[in-house]
């Protein structure tokens, strides 16, 4: 009766203790595949999957790939048109006259750059900086509808009227369409002016920084 007894209280602590390690393993692989599937990770492998794109003309004469910058996770993402000299030089968006001018907006509206992830619709600089050709916005697009999938922002601001009317769908113009509120599938969207603009219109900067307002507001209210 004893040695029964032993017996089944052995077998009870051996399920028991199975139960526990199944349980631990589960917890290790759930934990394992949200690390898979976060944002980073996911960003990284589009990345892989396309430093090396020669799907268009543009990667003849580039120096670097201009994929994006920012938090991976971030409420507000800017969208530009394409790569300048100094992006293309870096490898960086934004970093040239145009990256001043908005880095200036973002400070005097207290727009966190933690909450901020910045991409362009093309990421190899057209030569000269020319305006993007249809069959290179057609085959870039597809990698920053990915980025915008993957990060899922609360805010997107487009800079300019070729990611405007991309993202938009739309042919109207980014005079008429700067400051309103629109949306891109389920998030919102507001077109402003491209910062480089604003150094060949100099009128024009302040109403980019009307739209950055907005933006901002938007953010602190809403997000």
């Amino acid at each position: 009766m004893v040695e029964e007894k032993l017996y089944t209280d052995y077998l009870q602590i051996v399920k028991s203790f199975r139960k526990y390690l199944e349980k631990k393993q589960g917890i290790v692989k759930k934990e394992d595949n949200l690390e898979k599937k976060s944002p980073e990770k996911l960003l990284k492998a589009l990345y892989r999957s396309m430093q090396n794109c020669r799907k268009c003309s543009l990667f003849k004469k580039r120096t670097h790939l201009v994929f994006g910058e920012g938090n991976p996770k971030a409420k507000l993402m800017l969208v530009g048109e394409a790569p300048g000299r100094n992006e293309d030089l870096q490898g960086k968006p934004f970093v040239g006259a145009a990256g001043k001018i908005l880095t200036e907006a973002l400070k005097r509206f207290n727009i966190p750059v933690s909450q901020i992830y910045i991409a362009n619709v093309l990421k190899c600089r057209p030569p000269a900086n020319r305006d993007p050709y249809p069959e290179e916005i057609e085959t870039c697009l597809p990698y920053l509808k990915k980025q915008i999938e993957i990060i899922n922002p609360c805010l997107i601001c487009t800079l300019g009227k070729f990611a405007t009317q991309v993202l938009l769908n739309t042919n109207q113009g980014i005079t008429f369409l700067r400051g309103k509120r629109q949306y891109y599938k389920n998030i919102i969207l507001v077109p402003t002016f491209h910062p480089a603009a604003c150094i060949y219109k100099p009128n024009w900067k302040k109403l980019f920084f009307e739209d950055m307002e907005i933006i901002g507001k938007i953010l602190k209210s809403e997000f």
